[in-house]
């Protein structure tokens, strides 16, 4: 803005000296009715700008979710579906794009004709007033050749004013384009915000109403009513207590809340009424080697790294190794971290029946895309070893071995017992239920809920 606003004090001076008063009305006359003109039919840049961007950002997460679910949908024969989605946001975003470049291109054709072409004519008459006042005998040739040399100085004058106002038109219209973008942003930021806020006032009111409350050895549901963020009621006022020692099996139809219990007991959702009491210690801000709570998804999940990154996770390979010396290492020194840890992981490896990924992937280091190289039971078993490898007081499970064999998972749970870990299991298998004293049974859509004791 510093240039051509200088530019326009400084050209409207020397106009001023040239041909007075008049001569800067009528330029300025001229060349406001030509740039307000401009202004009024340029195109809203900004929300074709903003438009754009959502559209492609549409069309890129419609890209991610195919490449994420790839071999899901070649099951399904979704190929032609998912191809007639892609392809019509592509049009639109064509489309789109296409206008917004005609609008463009039209719009500079006209900025370069007000700007460039127009002030000729401004020109032309102002140096016709300057000559008809012009004082001198022009019969001379010095005369002559002054007057020629101010009408080109005029011309210049008047070429760069309205240069300088181009200027700043175009930097308005740049100002538009780059607020499109800016508009997005200030979008995401507001929902982060207000996300930002509600967590913080579920947390001042969970604490207020003293919601959770932390407990070194159990886990307890008082009056705690299950909620969906949508408002859907799963369990009213879900009354238990989990102490060690005393496994609990969370079964139901699908749908009626199973995950959701442990949503609520991670703290994903928050509290609607009723008190929760559990572990809070942080898995990396524990004194002790044994966390307290430690959660296996339904959904796999193999991290960017090696495979002993894959066991280790969340830690990094630097805190594993101290916890490792503080649980197996008494006696040993620090700078053997390294082999106790990975003499604790193959012992892992070998009681869930994978030691064989350590010959055929090529040994601890080995960093490849694991989600692809394993099979969905071969992912679940490495989430049970996490579990074995932190060895918490409680264990959450959530359907995390449904598809390993019934003698696997037998023989995961067996493991589980031998390492004192108390597991809350959401499953299906009958199998199952020798390996814990208390099943809670929902009911789906009600909001009841059943807890029974089971007698081995």
């Amino acid at each position: 803005m510093v240039k051509p606003s200088v530019d326009i004090l400084w050209f409207t001076w020397r106009m001023k000296l040239l041909t007075g008063q008049r001569g800067v009305v009528i330029l300025y006359a001229y060349m406001l009715l030509g740039l307000g003109f401009l202004r009024t039919v340029a195109p809203d840049f900004g929300d074709l700008t903003s438009r754009e961007q959502q559209l492609e950002g549409t069309f890129r997460f419609m890209h991610e979710r195919l490449r994420t679910h790839a071999e899901s949908i070649a099951f399904f024969g979704g190929g032609a579906r998912e191809k007639a989605m892609v392809d019509s946001r592509f049009r639109m975003l064509l489309g789109h794009s296409q206008i917004l470049l005609k609008k463009k291109w039209l719009y500079g054709i006209l900025d370069d004709f007000i700007t460039k072409q127009l002030p000729h004519n401004v020109t032309w008459g102002l140096s016709l007033l300057y000559a008809l006042e012009h004082k001198g005998d022009r019969t001379l040739t010095s005369a002559q050749g002054e007057l020629a040399h101010a009408l080109r100085f005029l011309a210049s004058v008047i070429s760069q004013s309205f240069l300088a106002f181009g200027d700043i038109l175009e930097l308005h219209r740049k100002f538009l384009v780059l607020s499109g973008g800016i508009n997005r942003i200030f979008e995401l930021d507001e929902l982060l915000d207000v996300a930002q806020s509600e967590v913080q006032s579920r947390d001042t009111s969970i604490s207020l109403e003293n919601n959770d409350v932390a407990a070194e050895d159990i886990i307890s549901f008082s009056e705690v009513d299950i909620i969906t963020p949508t408002q859907k009621l799963l369990a009213r006022k879900l009354t238990c207590d989990i102490v060690p020692g005393r496994s609990m099996l969370v079964t139901g139809p699908n749908g009626s809340g199973k995950s959701s219990i442990f949503r609520v007991l991670h703290g994903l959702w928050p509290i609607a009424s009723g008190r929760l009491t559990k572990p809070l210690q942080s898995i990396k801000e524990r004194e002790s080697a044994r966390c307290d709570v430690f959660y296996i998804p339904q959904q796999p999940y193999t991290c960017l790294g090696s495979l002993r990154d894959q066991i280790i996770y969340p830690l990094s390979h630097e805190e594993a190794k101290v916890i490792t010396v503080k649980m197996f290492g008494q006696g040993e020194k620090s700078k053997d971290g390294g082999y106790i840890l990975d003499a604790r992981l193959r012992s892992i490896l070998e009681n869930v029946r994978l030691i064989y990924l350590l010959e055929r992937e090529g040994g601890w280091d080995a960093t490849v895309n694991w989600e692809d190289i394993l099979s969905l039971g071969e992912q679940q078993r490495l989430g049970m070893a996490r579990l074995f490898f932190h060895s918490p007081r409680f264990g959450v499970l959530d359907e995390c071995t449904n598809a390993t064999s019934v003698e696997v998972e037998e023989h995961l749970y067996k493991l589980a017992q031998e390492m004192c870990i108390t597991v809350v299991t959401t499953s299906q298998r009958p199998a199952l239920i020798p390996y814990h004293s208390m099943e809670l049974r929902l009911v789906d859509g009600e909001g009841k809920w059943e807890l029974l004791s089971i007698k081995h």
